[in-house]
């Protein structure tokens, strides 16, 4: 069983809210997740003998387990962060930033998070960041191209036609030159990074990731790409298909704190479930139980980030009947049950595609709701919404659904399926959905009629 991470609850109009931190590159950042959903104010002041900064963040308070010291690195610049109570009525929570005597006080900025509820407090040395041409590294059929230490750095993507490239701006960045790269064949044709014309007075440095048309049997399709912080650095990832980009890390925000989440691989242990037939001339093959457990331990752990209490129905190559699945979403009154699964067909590489499954009419809204998040990540053939009498969601009593995520047996398919990336953005979609579900008014209480 996997448990929730913590707990919070609301005080009035204010919110409970957890305080971490992480450095890299030199770079501080406070993340600030509200069970509010929504981003936090933040007032600041500094402070002398000793050197500090003070964060006070308004109708806020923090958790009983929150840790009061947090450890930093940031090059010199931080000695450590402290968060406390600052005042109960009405609840203000304060972090303070110990500096390093000496030290130049940083500069910082209050970002908003990529999920919702979320504040982000970035800390970096004065001056401006250098701009350098990445690294480049294989990611499955992909590339990814790091840009050390401009990660936390504001920016600005946009993509530009004939020759396919996008360009991300990055304020309070410096190129030393201007410096390009060639590369004679792949996906990429050219990497270059250049300053722009400042803006309010801060200087802004541009970098421009030229694609090559990515070869696929319908052909004129630009490759995929993706842009996201990963720590310190900035990371570009391009390939073929968009489903096979990573993603950046997970963060939760809690917005399914209080829910408790039935998650259940499909098959297991003698049970297979489906098979397809690698065609890779090794004759090998892949059971249905296999990637149904790697997708239904990804769903839950977003889902725990979220703050949910995920119960999974196996979390190994185990045999579990279905009546003994559903009973465990009825003891626990679970506030929904997702049954993960791979579908096949009689005749390989026929049918493709995603579909959702449901059985009693309270249930219908969130098959909707995570068919339509699946259908939008995953770009696999609409294969509908569908009532159905299958055993295991119609034994139980609250919201409960079958995804069947892909076609095992039909060659593009079953290259999603095996792709790890493919398998988080499933989990996501899924986790998505039932965010949109749960958080509904009178979501509970319509489920349970």
């Amino acid at each position: 069983m996997l448990g929730v991470l913590w707990q919070s609850q609301c005080l009035g109009a204010s919110a409970m809210v957890r305080i971490s931190a992480v450095s890299a590159g030199g770079d501080a950042t406070i993340l600030v997740v509200s069970s509010a959903e929504r981003p936090v104010e933040v007032e600041s002041l500094s402070l002398s003998d000793p050197p500090r900064l003070v964060f006070d963040l308004p109708d806020a308070a923090i958790p009983p387990d929150q840790p009061r010291t947090l450890a930093v690195d940031a090059a010199g610049l931080l000695h450590q962060m402290r968060v406390g109570q600052f005042q109960a009525d009405p609840p203000t929570a304060r972090v303070v930033v110990d500096l390093q005597p000496g030290a130049e006080a940083p500069v910082w900025e209050v970002q908003t998070g990529a999920s919702a509820g979320q504040t982000l407090i970035v800390l970096r040395a004065a001056g401006p960041r250098p701009l350098n041409l990445p690294t480049v590294a294989p990611c499955g059929e992909g590339l990814l191209l790091r840009f050390p230490g401009v990660g936390v750095l504001s920016r600005k993507v946009g993509e530009l036609p004939d020759p396919p490239r996008v360009y991300v701006d990055l304020t309070d960045a410096e190129v030393e030159a201007s410096q390009a790269r060639q590369f004679p064949e792949g996906l990429l044709a050219e990497v270059r990074i250049a300053q722009q014309a400042p803006q309010s007075g801060r200087p802004v440095a541009r970098l421009v990731v030229e694609m090559r048309p990515a070869r696929r049997p319908c052909g004129g399709e630009e490759a995929a790409h993706g842009v996201f912080a990963d720590g310190g650095d900035l990371v570009v990832a391009v390939g073929g298909e968009p489903w096979a980009l990573p993603l950046p890390a997970y963060q939760g925000s809690g917005r399914l704190r209080g829910k408790r989440i039935v998650v259940d691989p499909g098959h297991g242990g003698q049970k297979v479930g489906a098979v397809g037939v690698l065609g890779d001339q090794t004759g090998g093959v892949v059971y249905e139980k296999d990637l149904t457990l790697d997708i239904g331990l990804r769903l839950a752990r977003a889902l725990t980030a979220e703050g949910a209490k995920v119960v999974m129905t196996r979390c190994d190559d185990s045999d579990v009947s279905l009546s003994a699945r559903a009973e465990m979403a009825n003891t626990l009154s679970a506030d929904a049950f997702v049954s993960v699964h791979c579908n096949s067909c009689d005749t390989p590489n026929r049918l493709s595609g995603t579909m959702v499954y449901y059985d009693h009419p309270h249930s219908a809204g969130l098959a909707g709701m995570v068919k339509e998040e699946l259908i939008a990540s995953l770009g696999t053939e609409d294969k509908g919404l569908r009532n159905a009498n299958f055993d295991v969601i119609r034994r139980t009593r609250g919201p409960g659904i079958l995804v069947e995520t892909a076609f095992i047996n039909n060659e593009d398919d079953r290259e999603r399926l095996l792709n790890p990336n493919f398998q988080e953005r499933v989990a996501r979609a899924i986790t998505r959905g039932l965010i949109r579900f749960l958080n509904q008014p009178k979501a509970r209480e319509a489920a349970t009629r």
